[in-house]
């Protein structure tokens, strides 16, 4: 993981992948494999309204971010006048308040212990793009370490011409998809568009597809 990258990118501001409000594909498809009341986990979060969305849908909700900065944002901006809860292991910290627990840890490495029992579903938006290409393995074993047989992961990617632009983010390609999920998992694809491109891919000439996958773990 571009660890380096991304704690500077929130140390700086430069958080242009932070959105206002719940990501459109997680609204137009939550009930794909969402529906009941559920535990889900959500890599890589940030201080992403949508773990808020999601508690509010009747959700359990557990995310994992390794910038402490990134969660105490989270907080402050989304229960100023709720005391957090923090408990701290030699791995992890763990911060919990009002129905979201949020784990301050390597996401490649985290277990059921972190995330209180297997999940139901996990919401990536933005975090299998974030993984470093090497270390995609390990983080979709931790996946599936969390996940219950029978849970989902509605996934969100993008594909774009690495050759003309490095990562971060990087580009997965359906492909990439399938190899890494392919064997523990059923693949649909519900959603697929252009992406209006930032000015470094316009820069680069790169065009970008968005698209939104149901896994079904087997």
């Amino acid at each position: 993981m571009e660890r380096d990258f991304w704690s500077e990118r929130w140390t700086t501001g430069h958080i242009g992948f932070h959105q206002p409000r719940a990501h459109d594909m997680l609204v137009a498809h939550h009930e794909a494999g969402l529906r009941g009341r559920q535990r889900v986990y959500v890599p890589l979060c940030g201080k992403s309204v949508d773990l808020v969305w999601l508690r509010d849908h009747g959700h359990d909700v557990v995310g994992s971010e390794f910038v402490g900065h990134a969660i105490d944002a989270f907080f402050t901006e989304h229960f100023p006048d709720i005391q957090r809860l923090q408990a701290r292991y030699p791995t992890v910290t763990i911060h919990e308040t009002s129905g979201v627990r949020v784990i301050e840890g390597d996401a490649c490495a985290v277990d059921t212990f972190a995330t209180g029992g297997l999940v139901d579903a996990i919401w990536d938006r933005a975090a299998l793009v974030a993984i470093d290409p090497n270390d995609r393995e390990r983080y979709v074993a931790a996946l599936l370490r969390v996940l219950r047989p029978g849970g989902v992961i509605l996934l969100v990617t993008f594909g774009y011409d690495q050759s003309k632009l490095p990562g971060p983010p990087w580009s997965v390609s359906d492909d990439d998809v399938h190899t890494l999920f392919g064997s523990s998992c059923t693949i649909e694809r519900l959603q697929q568009r252009d992406e209006p491109p930032g000015p470094k891919f316009v820069e680069a000439g790169a065009s970008v597809q968005e698209s939104c996958f149901l896994l079904r773990r087997r």
